[in-house]
């Protein structure tokens, strides 16, 4: 019986050692968990992030890579000397020896450049009236 005691005792100072202990730990590995799964939820954004970020850039580049293909093929076309003896005659207005330009005028343009500017018709004041014109103010 006393036997019996002792190991009754023994149980149940083990139960209670051992419930604090299993208590302790279990919330370590809760606290470690939470960690884990917030770590792991970040890990996971960020990845979702990166691809929406890779989908978006493989969209540009190509879209980029287009407009090179197009630069391209314009520089080709810009080196070709009938397109740079075209663009020469039509935009840059250049001729060739031997030949005249000829602009053509709208109508009323030429009847502006003919007519005489009204104020340039008048005589020129003389020295006493620019002085009473800037004495008087008048």
């Amino acid at each position: 019986m006393r036997l019996v005691r002792r190991s009754a005792k023994i149980t149940s100072l083990m139960e209670e050692t051992k419930s604090p202990i299993s208590g302790v730990w279990l919330l370590i590995a809760l606290i470690l968990g939470v960690f884990i799964f917030g770590d792991l939820t970040r890990r996971m954004t960020d990845a979702r992030r990166m691809e929406r970020d890779g989908r978006m850039l493989a969209t540009e580049v190509t879209q980029l890579e287009a407009a090179n293909s197009e630069l391209e093929t314009q520089i080709a076309q810009a080196n070709n000397e009938a397109n740079v003896a075209r663009w020469a005659r039509a935009e840059a207005k250049l001729v060739l020896e031997g030949e005249r330009l000829v602009v053509a005028l709208p109508a009323e343009q030429l009847a502006e450049d003919r007519a005489p500017a009204p104020g340039l018709a008048q005589d020129a004041p003389s020295t006493w009236e620019i002085w009473w014109a800037l004495l008087v103010g008048g």
